[in-house]
């Protein structure tokens, strides 16, 4: 076993060239297949499905400031650019966190809405009051 023979070298140059290959075949393969893009409603992921959540979005649609339906909603949100971002991106963990620093970009510039008692930016009383419409059914 001590000896490396030039045709076990040869080989295993062979054997990873051909799977470099095929990577990179598949990469640039892949280019040409169309990807489900995110849209406003993958945020809502973001958002518990609960009794409270719906309560609180509920009475986020009855607070002045707000839209009423799901288009006008996305619209709204969809126009901050952390939320933009957020939409764009792959990762669950920098998701949560845009739209975390949107909250707090909401507070900073006095866009916040009292819900129940609770003081909220924009973008959390349109994401509960989005994911209570969007459970309801059609």
């Amino acid at each position: 076993m001590g000896n490396f023979t030039r045709r076990a070298l040869l080989g295993s140059v062979g054997v990873v060239a051909l799977g470099g290959l095929a990577y990179g075949g598949s990469r640039v393969a892949c280019r040409f297949v169309p990807r489900n893009h995110p849209d406003f409603f993958s945020l809502l992921d973001m958002v518990p499905d609960e009794p409270a959540v719906r309560r609180l979005g509920r009475s986020a649609l009855a607070a002045d400031g707000l839209a009423r339906d799901l288009p006008s909603l996305a619209a709204a949100l969809t126009d901050r650019p952390l939320i933009r971002q957020a939409i764009a991106e792959d990762c669950p963990t920098t998701r949560k966190t845009l739209v975390q620093d949107q909250c707090a970009l909401d507070f900073a510039d006095d866009r916040t809405v009292v819900v129940d008692g609770w003081v909220l930016s924009e973008t959390e009383a349109s994401l509960c009051a989005a994911r209570m419409l969007s459970a309801q059914p059609v």
